[in-house]
């Protein structure tokens, strides 16, 4: 395996569209915060819009990647894309609209292209060779944090130096362009078995509960720290302006990690390797709550970053492996929902316990939340379901 195979004319604009597509999902939550300053002067409504997004994202992906099983994955990645791109526009051009109408555009840009990321990771199977899946999904992983970890910066230059509009027509453009690039790359190959029975296809997604399960309980982690941080800091009597370095030094070594463990094929399964690096998370994220010295509190988080990519790229093999390339972009989506869900309830769920008790115990009830939820997926008796492919040790089904 290795990142060469990328280099391709294919890849690159997969690759482009990947980040052009991710971007306004990376930036509508804190442009939704600014716009509702910037319009009414009222950070909870901000906070209400992007819930609204935020969860018609989580609720709309499972149900549009069950559209993409039957119908041409180009068209269906094309209209999501520029319906979102049409509702971001409304909402950067009636930014005092009452707060239903805002709710309702904001719910449905975020609805719209939800099916997007599954999709996409799904068609990278066709672009690259099998051995060097991996490679692909440890670069798409990459790529995602690096939007992720630019889009704050994004918004709040835009917003600070021009308009708190300027988010939205940027998101609005990017998912623009991304639509245009799709039809630029080659339509997804794979499709159903003819006669098979919706419920055999609703076993078959249901199978990999204990791959969703882990999404959720590496989402639900995630959450807590970086709500929980600056809180965490002040309790030490540290500056809480150190969180935003310290979570972009988490985010960078998220990065590298996943970088680095696309390099090759590591011994064991890409479950094993999930469940072992996401129970380090965990012990890393407990150690934040432990660990009095700024510095000590950055090497954790550095090292939480590196285990929380491995969990996130093994996860994506898992679910590669255990469902047939017609489910992919399915049970992707389903995917994304479950990790969407954990970080919303673990973000209600930081907010109540910072109320209630102190930092430290907040990161330390956390983190024994996401043992129980690992534990239950490590004993969920998942077992593979394509049964007419074979398998390969860190890569896709091959087929026979």
């Amino acid at each position: 395996m290795s990142y060469r195979a990328l280099a391709s004319k294919q890849t690159v604009l997969w690759s482009f569209t990947v980040a052009a597509g991710r971007l306004p999902v990376a930036m509508a939550p804190l442009a939704f915060v600014f716009l509702a300053k910037e319009a009414s002067d009222d950070y909870a409504r901000g906070a209400v819009l992007a819930a609204a997004y935020t969860v018609a994202e989580a609720v709309g992906a499972p149900f549009l990647g069950a559209r993409l099983r039957n119908r041409p994955y180009r068209r269906e990645i094309a209209v999501g894309l520029l319906a979102s791109a049409v509702f971001f526009t409304g909402l950067a051009v009636l930014p005092d609209a009452p707060l239903t109408v805002t709710v309702i555009m904001a719910a449905a840009a975020g609805a719209s292209g939800a099916a997007v990321p599954g999709a996409l990771r799904a068609m990278v199977a066709d672009l690259v060779p099998a051995k060097d899946l991996n490679s692909a999904l440890s670069w798409e992983s990459s790529l995602n944090m690096a939007v992720w970890a630019a889009s704050p910066a994004l918004v709040a230059s835009a917003a600070t130096w021009s308009s708190a509009t300027v988010p939205f027509y940027t998101a609005a453009a990017s998912a623009t362009v991304a639509a245009g690039c799709i039809f630029a790359l080659p339509e997804k190959t794979g499709r159903p078995e003819t006669g098979m029975q919706l419920k055999a296809v609703a076993r078959q997604l249901t199978a990999a509960w204990p791959i969703y399960l882990t999404s959720a309980a590496a989402m639900y982690l995630l959450a807590t720290v970086e709500l929980s941080l600056p809180a965490l800091l002040e309790q030490r009597e540290l500056p809480a302006a150190a969180s935003g370095p310290l979570l972009t030094g988490f985010a960078l070594a998220s990065i590298a990690g996943g970088l680095v463990y696309g390099l090759r094929t590591w011994p064991g399964s890409p479950e094993r390797h999930s469940t072992i690096f996401l129970l380090a998370t965990v012990a890393a994220a407990a150690s934040t709550a432990t660990v009095p010295a700024l510095g000590g509190l950055a090497v954790v988080l550095l090292a939480a970053g590196i285990f929380q990519a491995v969990v996130l790229i093994a996860r994506n093999l898992s679910l590669q492996r255990a469902l047939p390339a017609d489910l992919h972009a399915v049970g992707y989506s389903l995917q994304y929902a479950g990790s969407g869900m954990g970080y919303g309830l673990s973000a209600g769920a930081t907010g109540v316990l910072l109320n209630w008790t102190n930092p430290t115990a907040t990161i330390l009830i956390t983190a024994g939340i996401t043992l129980l939820l690992t534990a239950a997926s490590i004993l969920g008796k998942h077992r593979p379901i394509a049964q007419q492919t074979e398998r390969v040790s860190n890569g896709p089904p091959q087929r026979l």
